[in-house]
């Protein structure tokens, strides 16, 4: 018994058609229908917010949603709990397919090592610039009469620390600063009628700084010479070590002046 029967040319035809119709139907259906049954095509799932979370959330939130993650990065936060996300790629509200991979990055559970550096003789606000660049932390500031404002130690937790030690980031170093005055008590020297060079010359001898020198031209003295002082010159007072006198010289229009 045949299957189709063709008699004329006509039934070929017929047969034809009924074979392609039935092809053509065949492919609508693997499409339309099985193909997109197998991929789930048209599907999106919307990315998490997972910035924030622990990774113990972040894996079950994405476990509930049948996607993926993967950590491609992780940074110190000393603010930061360890293994919460920081970032996140897609971002939230991202449209992926199932099972599709989000990469994240991280805060880590111990901070990388950094050299310590030298920050003798440099001024506190360097060492604190210092401190900053390299994610130190400037810690208790501590004076010490010294005519230098400028740091004499560097320590963590009460010891000191060596330049080119390796110690965490996010350590809080203390420094020890001079107050800009020594501990050494001098009495103020009487300069008026000195040269401008012979006072200065003194006053660092002394152990003092140099403070302001401004031309007093109304002065009748000879040309150079300290007209007058601040503070000014007076028996049994003192100053320490570090400390400034401004002094005052005769300009030109008093060289022989009447």
């Amino acid at each position: 018994m045949k299957l189709f029967k063709a008699d004329s040319f006509k039934d070929v035809l017929i047969h034809l058609a009924i074979i392609v119709s039935i092809f053509i139907g065949l492919i609508l259906i693997f499409f339309n229908w099985y193909l997109p049954t197998l991929t789930k095509h048209g599907e999106y799932i919307s990315v998490p917010k997972l910035e924030g979370l622990s990774i113990e959330q972040t894996k079950k939130i994405l476990d509930e949603k049948g996607l993926r993650y993967e950590i491609s990065d992780s940074t110190f936060k000393a603010d930061i709990k360890p293994f919460t996300v920081l970032t996140q790629h897609p971002l939230p509200g991202s449209e992926v397919k199932e099972n599709r991979r989000i990469y994240l990055s991280i805060s880590a559970l111990n901070p990388p090592s950094v050299s310590m550096p030298n920050l003798i003789d440099n001024s506190q606000r360097g060492a604190e610039m210092q401190l900053k660049s390299l994610g130190l932390v400037l810690g208790k500031i501590s004076t010490t009469p010294n005519p230098n404002n400028v740091v004499l130690g560097q320590s963590i937790n009460g010891n000191n620390i060596k330049a080119g030690d390796a110690i965490p980031k996010g350590t809080k170093v203390d420094l020890l600063v001079g107050s800009g005055r020594g501990d050494i008590e001098v009495e103020v020297p009487n300069l008026v009628g000195m040269s401008l060079d012979e006072a200065k010359s003194i006053i660092q001898s002394m152990g003092l700084v140099v403070g302001l020198t401004i031309e007093d031209p109304s002065a009748k003295v000879s040309d150079n010479s300290v007209t007058k002082q601040k503070p000014t010159y007076q028996t049994g007072v003192k100053l320490r070590s570090g400390d400034m006198i401004d002094i005052w010289y005769a300009g030109s229009t008093g060289l022989d002046a009447k």
